[in-house]
């Protein structure tokens, strides 16, 4: 069987549930910007890139570092010395957070409540001790589990939210259904505003205790230190690396807020709220980069040894950049389908312009996804500290520079300049420890010929809205078909695996 077909097959599995959660989640966007102001939506953005920045210290690089050693030896010590580790560490950091959170309020902003704290700490300790477990399915290709799991906690999430939202505060004004006025009066309050959609999360999360139950009751609460130490060691270079790299996916939420010009018309919370309903637009994208990762860190781990990984290694990511060149065009053509769909309230639209630049920013981050395979594989995960430490300096360079003089488009030119550096640094020193044939010539021109067919007929405008659509979805659909043939008929590459 193709190893190609093979590992896109594992995409496909884990596409559907990431796919799934993900479009079930923008259910949350028009549901948010239609009953939250920008302001408010700004809040919500900012909270939760801190969540996105804590998580990543909660689990310090011990998910990739499961993958390495369980990948070397089926020993159950790698799996239950990660997982009480993760349980230890969530457990010191969220009880701080939480019984601190008047204590460190101050830090977040003064729109900030301690109560927020409060329930961000619960819904980290929650992630972070599911990881492993979910690492574990990954592991063991039970992707179909996997599947079912994320996208059932994520639809709880989207009814929780809608009934928290829209649907009692409508009952409780006497919009409809007068006679269940009491019973939600009862068991709902009212009045909490975001508040609620913490608490849906924090509802929907708990349910993966249960669901995980069997992964949990095979977990040992114990630390062995011979097995602990050396997964610590890989894991610590990548911890500083996740940090960085998460910092250079949210830097924006925490530094847009505290930094953007009230003489360009918005707040900072207002001007957050609008641009990161672009970026949750751009993150469509990143759909096929999340369930791309999570099949590819096992599989490339597995075919590390094979002497024909390199040549494998490029057509992969050959591929992986051709698909994702038809994503931009299909997202950069259809952006006014889109937006209408999603956002609600025409203040949330004001930030669009910038979408085609955030998913070439999304592009080049896959593209160092791929390429960072090299210092995984070879055990030298300092590197990619180095990598995403130097995309960290210019995600806080750019955005304080840039935004103050250039408002959304300087934050948009920020994130794309990181992960292109952080992919030349990658290849660079790739070459020398890890050489794969990657053949970039052609995939730039893929590249520059889908930012032509946006910028040229992204402005293209014919008759009325709905002639317009059906023009943007034509040539989407052309485009997508003349890539097809060029590519899609060759994807047949066979591999053996050799000791």
């Amino acid at each position: 069987m193709s190893q190609i077909r093979k590992l896109a097959g594992q995409t496909a599995y884990y596409g559907i549930s990431s796919i799934l959660a993900r479009v079930l989640n923008f259910l949350l966007l028009p549901i948010w910007t239609e009953r939250l102001d920008a302001a408010e939506y700004g809040q919500v953005t900012y909270l939760y890139g801190f969540t996105a920045l804590f998580l990543v210290l909660y689990t310090f690089g011990m998910e990739t570092a499961f993958f390495r050693f369980s990948s070397k030896s089926n020993d159950d010590k790698v799996y239950h010395s990660s997982a009480s580790a993760i349980i230890l560490i969530s457990t010191l950091l969220s009880g701080i957070l939480y019984f601190g959170a008047d204590k460190f309020s101050f830090l977040f902003g003064e729109d900030i409540a301690p109560v927020y704290i409060e329930y961000l700490a619960i819904i980290l300790f929650i992630d972070a001790i599911v990881a492993i477990p979910f690492a574990k399915l990954r592991q063991q290709e039970k992707a179909l589990k996997f599947a079912a799991i994320r996208t059932l906690v994520v639809s709880i999430t989207i009814i929780l939210n809608l009934l928290f939202i829209i649907v009692f505060p409508d009952i409780l004004a006497g919009k409809y259904l007068e006679a269940l006025k009491p019973i939600v009066n009862a068991v709902f309050s009212g009045g909490k505003g975001i508040e609620y959609i913490f608490i849906a999360n924090i509802l929907a999360n708990l349910l993966y205790l249960p669901l995980l139950w069997r992964e949990f009751s095979q977990l040992r609460l114990r630390i062995d230190w011979t097995t602990f130490k050396p997964m610590l060691y890989y894991a610590l270079p990548l911890f500083a690396m996740g940090l960085a790299g998460m910092f250079n996916e949210q830097g924006y939420t925490i530094i847009m807020k505290n930094v953007f010009p009230e003489s360009m018309g918005n707040s900072g919370s207002e001007a957050l709220g609008k641009f990161g309903s672009a970026v949750k637009l751009s993150v469509i994208m990143m759909l096929g980069i999340q369930a791309f990762r999570y099949a590819a860190e096992p599989f490339f781990f597995n075919h590390a040894d094979n002497r024909q990984a390199p040549e494998l290694f490029a057509k992969i990511m050959h591929y992986f950049v051709v698909f994702n060149v038809v994503i931009l065009v299909a997202i950069g053509l259809n952006i006014d389908l889109i937006s209408d769909i999603f956002l609600r309230r025409p203040e949330y639209k004001e930030a669009l312009f910038v979408l085609p630049i955030l998913l070439l920013a999304k592009l080049f981050y896959g593209i160092y996804v791929n390429l960072s395979v090299w210092f995984k594989i070879k055990d030298k995960t300092i590197f990619g500290t180095y990598f995403a430490g130097a995309g960290a300096v210019i995600t806080v360079v750019g955005n304080i520079l840039l935004i103050p003089a250039m408002g959304y488009i300087g934050s948009a030119l920020t994130s794309l300049t990181c992960y292109i550096l952080m992919s030349a640094l990658c290849y660079k020193y790739g070459v020398k420890y890890f050489p794969v044939p990657y053949r970039f010539g052609k995939l730039f021109i893929y590249i520059l010929i889908g930012l032509a067919i946006v910028y040229s007929l992204g402005g293209v405008q014919v008759g009325n809205q709905w002639l317009q659509y059906g023009f943007d979805l034509v040539i989407t659909l052309l485009f997508a078909g003349i890539m097809f043939l060029l590519e899609g008929r060759s994807v047949n590459y066979k591999t053996k695996r050799t000791a």
